[in-house]
């Protein structure tokens, strides 16, 4: 018993690096050049360009700010004989609830500043200075439908951090991108500078899948997950996971949402290889799909890994 729990493990530690896979399909590597070209139009024209990246929860929004975040970098330089810490870009979800002042100590604690006493004047005047001096070009602000939380409606926090965010932008000339669920832009363009403001909207969608012809997102995105999981871990699929069968029993386990497919197919080669085997089969979906302790989006309650092929068609039709 105590060599199949290191067993498992062990696999578990191998497959962890399956989270550095990432597809850039056409909804995703458009918003990767908006929010850049947004950054770059902010700082070339002196005139902060914002965006909003929008969509449900495990459509790739947080990866995607991520990744600017690490294509940008951090790092120290030596001026006038002073060493410096340069953030061009910086990425955290917003604290709940949300304040004004909390979410200026969060900027601060990004600019590599732990001072965080003093009012809320006083530490917006610290940020400000920190952002030129750090030269800040984009701020990326994750989980942003908080601010529009009932309570944060009811007392009017969420007016008051919008417009702070807004000034924000006016006065240091940054490019914000703002995250999160799709309702952020109805809230946020009621007010019509927040709407002039933000006016690049950047929408992310599930995976999607022509059941007819293959066409759609879906199955470039499982034929380059199928190439690194070979490439990375030695392991196969059989049936081929972009296969027509495959592709729609995943379309209807997960609705298309990238997260919940990367579950699957995570936990399908995790028994697989629990099992000694590096052929990931549909009996290993059936298990993955059937476990109660991982959530997935289904379009349908029935045993989607064992229905047969015409049955699913049926389903999706």
């Amino acid at each position: 018993m105590k060599r199949l729990i290191l067993t498992n493990n062990k696999n578990i530690e191998i497959l962890s690096k399956l989270r550095n896979f990432i597809c850039h399909h056409s909804d995703f590597s458009n918003a990767l050049t908006s929010i850049d070209e947004c950054m770059q139009m902010s700082y070339l024209n002196n005139r902060p360009v914002g965006s909003l990246l929008l969509g449900e929860g495990g459509v790739g929004k947080s990866t995607i700010c991520k990744l600017i975040k690490s294509k940008h970098k951090r790092y120290k330089c030596i001026e006038d004989n002073f060493e410096k810490l340069i953030v061009p870009a910086f990425y955290f979800p917003v604290p709940s609830p949300i304040t004004i002042k909390s979410l200026a100590i969060r900027m601060l604690e990004e600019l590599g500043c732990t001072d965080h006493k003093g009012t809320s004047e006083q530490l917006n005047y610290r940020l400000r200075i920190l952002l030129k001096e750090c030269k800040t070009q984009l701020i990326m602000l994750d989980e942003f439908h908080h601010i529009y939380s009932s309570s944060a409606q009811k007392n009017k926090s969420s007016e008051n951090v919008a417009n702070w965010i807004k000034t924000l932008a006016d006065e240091t000339k940054i490019s914000i991108c703002l995250v999160g669920l799709p309702n952020i832009q109805h809230n946020l363009f009621i007010d019509s500078q927040l709407a002039r403001r933000f006016s690049c909207v950047l929408k992310l969608n599930p995976l999607t899948l022509n059941i007819h012809d293959q066409s759609g997102t879906l199955t470039p995105f499982l034929k380059q997950a199928s190439l690194y999981i070979s490439k990375n871990f030695n392991i196969t699929f059989n049936p081929e996971i972009s296969s027509s069968d495959i592709s729609k029993r995943i379309f209807l386990a997960t609705s298309g949402y990238q997260a919940y497919i990367m579950q699957l197919i995570h936990q399908s080669c995790l028994i697989a290889m629990n099992n000694n085997c590096l052929v990931v089969s549909i009996s290993d979906f059936h298990e993955a799909y059937a476990s109660n302790n991982i959530l997935y989006k289904p379009m349908t309650q029935k045993n989607i890994f064992l229905l047969n092929p015409s049955q699913i068609t049926e389903i999706l039709i």
